[in-house]
């Protein structure tokens, strides 16, 4: 997650009232330590001010590690049900859609989630190189077709791109990657598309991310 995608979230959760939030289930949550060490602006930006507010969150992801509340596959029907239990009222599926293989069917379980007037939140790359987690299917929406195409049934209230930073702050900071860089770029090996390649492509252009908040009437 960016920095600044973690703050678009920060901004949107503070416009939404406590019982639109309790409880918050956050699906592909990670564990505890990328979401304070590895990435700390994630606690820092969305779930630091939650607890502030007394809201009740629940991490889930598929790996059963610390800061994971529920380990569980939303595409099968026994974790499905697990989170069904939660009984959550907003939802958050922050860089989901690119990582998995049917994404359709993600959408569908993560629509069947919220109830009535529940709010989801997705976020998802726009522009960025690969990044397999285990995979990506290069995945890169604009918000508005994401929000037409895979949640039909839920109204979309806010559809943006977001703008990142370059990848030159980065490379600055750590300029032994530009070897790496440099050995991905002969014949875009790193992308299934042939459009990602080396991170050099973002250079001077920016990381961009396509966010949506929608709601179940």
């Amino acid at each position: 997650m960016l920095e600044v995608e973690a703050r678009w979230l920060r901004a949107r959760l503070t416009e939404l009232g406590d019982e639109e939030l309790t409880p918050l289930l956050n699906l592909g949550s990670s564990d505890l330590e990328f979401r304070t060490l590895v990435q700390p602006w994630i606690d820092r930006e969305v779930f630091a001010p939650l607890r502030a507010r007394g809201t009740a969150v629940v991490h889930s992801d598929l790996k059963a590690l610390p800061g994971v509340d529920i380990a569980a596959d939303a595409l099968g029907e026994e974790g499905l049900a697990r989170l069904q239990a939660v009984g959550a009222r907003a939802l958050l599926c922050c860089n989901m859609l690119e990582h998995v293989a049917d994404r359709a069917g993600l959408a569908r379980r993560c629509a069947a989630l919220v109830p009535s007037g529940g709010v989801l939140i997705v976020t998802v790359p726009h522009s960025y190189p690969y990044h397999p987690d285990p995979i990506d299917t290069y995945y890169r929406p604009d918000p508005q077709d994401m929000c037409r195409e895979l949640f039909p049934e839920l109204r979309c209230v806010r559809a943006e791109v977001v703008d990142g930073p370059t990848y030159a702050p980065e490379l600055l900071r750590r300029p032994w990657l530009l070897v790496r860089d440099v050995r991905k770029w002969p014949g875009l090996k790193d992308s299934p598309s042939g459009t990602a390649g080396s991170r050099l492509r973002w250079l001077f252009r920016p990381y961009r991310v396509s966010c949506a908040v929608l709601r179940r009437e």
